[in-house]
């Protein structure tokens, strides 16, 4: 049995730039992965069947890491570099939660994809991995290689960037965002200017980050009004704390909010104080103080 950790991620700031005439959109967006993981187990079996021995709210069926063996094999198959009759047992211990605009999903299926590759001896080129990820999900490919990279396109070109903003505090609230909803909305405002080079270069030599957006917010905050108190309960703790209200921010397409830290030690006394509020029991369902996973 292979055992994997699959990272979550953060999006410092997104941008949306476009949108294709198939409806996807044009994004530009610093990712960087985080220490707040879920584990993969991959085990090879001699049978066909591919399947998820954890149990989880979703069907097997519909399982982004199901999905990504099924397609994978199919690939390994057609390049004559495996037999249809091998398959896997995977099991998922979760601990990033779901929909909360940290990309576990998609780790969960880059990392199966890398597990798999490995235990059934498949020979294929970083393009072609990067490829079968995009297929299943635009932040897939990110998560094949999990490094601090500048994202743009619907997720396929990846530029190594790695910022000196380390160190976050990540609140999810007790609410869940789907993707589509944000992204289907009317109010989505769809033609944003990218960053500069001369502005990125500049935020990545910060320790706190704040240059950007995200041009999601406003929209989530529209359709989920209550996320709005979440923000600003973490706003006005990341002030007392000397922080600008800039370094809070909501990753990708929420609910998920992070404020940048300066060090370790704050961010810690930042996690701390938040969950000692008595409403935060109430209205999270995870604050953590992470780290940049590298």
């Amino acid at each position: 049995m292979l055992q994997l950790k699959a990272p979550a991620k953060l999006n410092l700031f997104l941008h949306v730039t476009g949108q294709r005439p198939d409806g996807y959109h044009l994004l530009q967006s610093l990712f960087v992965p985080i220490n707040w993981c879920d584990t993969i187990q991959i085990r090879p079996t001699q049978n066909s069947s591919i399947q998820r021995l954890s149990s989880h709210p979703w069907p097997a069926e519909n399982d982004i890491c199901i999905k990504a063996a099924q397609r994978l094999r199919a690939l390994g198959v057609s390049k004559g570099q495996m037999d249809s009759s091998q398959g896997c047992e995977i099991t998922i211990q979760k601990e990033i939660p779901h929909g909360a605009g940290l990309g576990g999903g998609s780790s969960d299926a880059a990392t199966c994809l890398k597990g798999l590759v490995q235990l059934w001896g498949l020979q294929l080129s970083n393009q072609e991995l990067l490829e079968l990820g995009l297929g299943l999900g635009a932040d897939v490919p990110f998560f094949i290689q999990p490094e601090p990279a500048l994202v743009t396109g619907i997720g396929e070109t990846l530029r190594a960037f790695r910022p000196l903003a380390r160190q976050f505090v990540v609140a999810v609230p007790n609410i869940e965002i789907p993707t589509a909803r944000i992204f289907q909305s009317e109010q989505l405002i769809r033609n944003s200017s990218a960053l500069s080079e001369d502005a990125i270069q500049k935020a990545v030599q910060a320790s706190v980050w704040t240059a950007g957006r995200n041009d999601l917010l406003n929209v989530a905050l529209n359709l989920y009004p209550l996320l709005s108190e979440d923000l600003n309960l973490l706003v006005d703790a990341a002030q007392a704390q000397g922080l600008p209200a800039q370094a809070v921010r909501m990753s990708g397409s929420g609910s998920a909010l992070f404020c940048s830290c300066q060090s370790a030690a704050q961010a810690r006394q930042l996690a701390d104080w938040l969950t000692s509020q008595p409403v935060s029991s109430t209205r999270f369902r995870g604050i953590r103080a992470v780290e940049t996973y590298l």
